[in-house]
Parts: structure tokens; C-alpha cells; sequence
């Protein structure tokens, strides 16, 4: 009896059945499993939601809601009691979702006002240069029939001028030729007066000029043979020739005044030539030389009577 109880507390221990212990664990990945499929939201249709925007700025980023850590159990005796795997809460972001929504919409709208405005204000820049361009080219057309208009006011006044100077020129040489004609006789008259009041004057005792003499002294007496010619040398060189004929050759005929010295106080056309232009040259010329020469006396005339021709 001994020997068996000592037998047999020294053999291996009996072998049991592991049916138990399996289907144990089975029922436990059951229930986790369970718990892990309970708390996904198992949904066939896509929530997906495409937004498209233009950022202007970044997009503020909302926090997701703070994870919430369920209380520890108390711990149980492993041994007497299993615990149970602890259920996963699902995490509720709906919220989250809606206000990133909102806000994508509102800059998204804010983006297509500022697109709009954007268009308004170019349509209006547009407009504005349209506008003044106009304006412009107005006023240019404008300034361009005005200046045509005045320089064909012009060509007509010009035209207009010279036809009335080309109707006048015929009379104004008759006016001219008239003139020349009445100034020759009234100096013919008043020479022929003068001569017989120096006539009368010259009726003196003891007077030895001719019965046709124009002196006043009693003894003729003058310049020099070679005076008037030493006179001409000095005017002369001061004439300045206009434009005449070869063919023509007028004579003009000049009364100086001039003082003890030689100085040309006066001068005077007694015989025009016929020619304005000769008759102007030659007084210029005598203004121009302002002082004649002594003779060979040492004396000046007072007046003396020069005669000028082109050719001489």
C-alpha cells in the first residue's frame, strides 16, 4: 500500500482534456472581435466631399477633439477572475468636418467676390482708356481742321492781296509817272522864277556877265576847271550801281549846300534822271561822303551842282 502511494506520487501527472481551454479561446477572440467591428462606422457609400479653392492665405487648421482616456479598472485577481478586452470608443469628428467645410466655402466665396471686383475694376480701367483715346483723337481732328482751315484762309487773303496788287500796279505806275512828270514841271516853274528874280537882283552897275547870265556877282567866278571832277571822284566810289540797262544812261543832276569847310549841310535833286533807283544811289552816296575837298583856292563854294550818269 505504500509502495503504490509512492508510486504514484512520484509518476507524471495524468494528461486532461484541452477541449476546454480551446473553446475558451475561441469565445475570447470572438468577443474581440466583436468589439473592434462594433465601433467602425461600416459604410458602402463614399463621404468623400471634393472641394476646389484658391488660398489667399493659409487655411486655418482646426484641432481635432482631445482624445479622452478612459479610467483604469481595477485590477482583478488574474487568477480567481479574466478581464474582459475594454471596448474602443469611436471618436465622433463630424463637427470638425462641418466647420473645415464652412470654411473652404466662405474663402471660396470670398476668392469669387475678389474675382468679380477684379473683372469690374479692369472693365472700368478699360473703359476709362477707351474713353480718353476718344477724347484724343477728338480733340487732334479737331486741332488738324482748324489749322487746315486757317491755312486756306490764308492762301485765300495771300491770293486775294495779290490779285489786288497786280489790278493797283498799273496804276500806281501811272500814279508814279504822273508824279515825276508834275514834281519836273514845278521845278521848271520854279527855277524860271528864280532865275528872273536873280535877273532883277543882277541889274548892278558895272555887272560884266552876259545878258543870259544866271550870276549874281559882278565878275564871274566858280570852281575850278577840275573841281567838280575832284567832287565826282570823291562820290563815286561811295554809289552803289543798281541794276541798269547798258543801253541806259541817266543823268542826275544834284544842288549841294556845304559849309566853309567842306561840310554837306544839304543836297537836293534839281533834275531827276527818270530812273528812282540811279536818283536814290546817287543822294545816298552824298550823304555817305559828308565832307567835299577844298579847291585850289583853299576855298569851298557854298553850293555847287553836280551832275551824275552811270556811264561817264
Amino acid at each position: 500500500m505504500n509502495q503504490a502511494v509512492i508510486a504514484h506520487e512520484f509518476a507524471p501527472p495524468a494528461k486532461h482534456s484541452d477541449k476546454r481551454a480551446f473553446v475558451f479561446s475561441v469565445g475570447v477572440h470572438l468577443l474581440l472581435v466583436a468589439a473592434l467591428t462594433w465601433g467602425v462606422s461600416w459604410s458602402t457609400k463614399d463621404n468623400t466631399i471634393s472641394v476646389e479653392a484658391e488660398l489667399w492665405q493659409a487655411t486655418p487648421i482646426l484641432a481635432a477633439p482631445k482624445l479622452v482616456q478612459p479610467e483604469p479598472e481595477p485590477v482583478k485577481d488574474t487568477l480567481t477572475q479574466k478581464s474582459k478586452p475594454q471596448e474602443a470608443k469611436p471618436v465622433d469628428n463630424s463637427q470638425a468636418i462641418r466647420e473645415a467645410q464652412l470654411a473652404t466655402a466662405r474663402l471660396k466665396k470670398l476668392e469669387e467676390q475678389k474675382i468679380e471686383q477684379d473683372r469690374q475694376a479692369r472693365i472700368l480701367l478699360e473703359n476709362e482708356r477707351l474713353r480718353k483715346e476718344k477724347l484724343l483723337k477728338e480733340k487732334a481732328d479737331k486741332e488738324k481742321a482748324e489749322k487746315e482751315k486757317a491755312e486756306k484762309e490764308k492762301l485765300e487773303k495771300e491770293k486775294k492781296a495779290k490779285e489786288k496788287a497786280d489790278q493797283q500796279k498799273p496804276d500806281k505806275e501811272a500814279a508814279r509817272k504822273k508824279e515825276l512828270e508834275d514834281k519836273k514841271a514845278e521845278d521848271k516853274k520854279l527855277e524860271g522864277l528864280r532865275q528872273e528874280q536873280l535877273k532883277r537882283m543882277a541889274g548892278l552897275a558895272g555887272a560884266t556877265g552876259a545878258a543870259d547870265s544866271t550870276g549874281t556877282g559882278l565878275h564871274s567866278a566858280g570852281p575850278s576847271a577840275g573841281y567838280a571832277g575832284r567832287i565826282k571822284g570823291r562820290v563815286k566810289p561811295n554809289i552803289i550801281y543798281p541794276d541798269i540797262s547798258p543801253s541806259e544812261n541817266p543823268m542826275a543832276e544834284v544842288s549841294v549846300r556845304v559849309s566853309a569847310d567842306g561840310t554837306i549841310m544839304s543836297r537836293r535833286l534839281t533834275k531827276p534822271s527818270g530812273n528812282a533807283s540811279w536818283d536814290a544811289a546817287v543822294l545816298k552816296a552824298i550823304d555817305k561822303t559828308e565832307k567835299f575837298p577844298k579847291d585850289i583856292d583853299g576855298t569851298v563854294p557854298s553850293e555847287i551842282i553836280i551832275t551824275f550818269k552811270p556811264n561817264e
